[in-house]
């Protein structure tokens, strides 16, 4: 069921999916969107926090109701994501006007305290979590809600672990969206991705397509 909050999600989507196509009519405006500290990567950390904390909230009502592997699965995602988001405002670096370590002056490729853009060498940190993230992503947007409807072994396994599947219509809107960015040939279209994807992450919080994992259902 489509829900005021869920439809403001996919205008935030279609929004910012088409802002990117704006490197080809303004560079200008590109760069605006792109900057760092600008309310596109403020977006994208609220957005990981949101997620984190809604997580976090509906984790204390009902897990113990939940198995082991329900609750670790799901104080997995919920670290994993306010690392996100502390990453994404470098652990409020910036906010606080706090200088950088010897060691992430030395080691990070914006002189930043977060880990993501450390370099082992000449390798950037980012760039292999950039290519973990995308398979294993990938294979949750492709393939999980299919094999999740015909294997009866994975479905029960999604349905211990407590893991939010995304719908049909999520799905596409999340590889529409990514297909479009794709075309903008600037490295920082990535800026815009992570945006896109916190937001539609947030979407199949708020309704996956498994019914019980929805975000707002406290109480089963």
């Amino acid at each position: 069921m489509e829900t005021n909050l869920t439809k403001g999600l996919q205008i935030a989507i279609a929004i910012i999916t088409l802002l990117s196509l704006s490197y080809f009519i303004d560079t200008a405006i590109f760069e605006r969107i792109i900057q760092e500290d600008g309310e596109l990567e403020n977006l994208t950390a609220l957005g990981l926090f949101t997620c984190s904390a809604l997580l976090f909230v509906r984790f204390i009502k009902i897990y113990k109701t939940k198995n082991g592997l329900w609750i670790t699965v799901n104080i997995l995602m919920i670290l994993g994501l306010f690392f996100g988001f502390g990453e994404e405002i470098s652990w409020g670096q910036r906010i606080f006007s706090v200088e950088s370590s010897e060691f992430f002056l030395e080691n990070n490729a914006q002189s930043e305290t977060n880990l993501h853009n450390l370099k082992v060498g000449e390798v950037k940190v980012n760039r292999i979590l950039s290519l973990v993230l995308s398979i294993g992503f990938g294979v949750y947007y492709l393939f999980m809600l299919v094999l999740y409807k015909k294997v009866v072994a994975i479905q029960k396994l999604i349905n211990t672990l407590g893991i939010p599947l995304p719908t049909a219509k999520q799905s596409i809107w999340f590889l529409v969206a990514t297909a479009v960015i794709l075309i903008v040939p600037n490295s920082k279209k990535w800026e815009i991705w992570e945006c896109v994807f916190v937001l539609s992450f947030l979407w199949i919080l708020i309704a996956p397509y498994n019914i019980g994992e929805k975000l707002f259902v406290w109480r089963k």
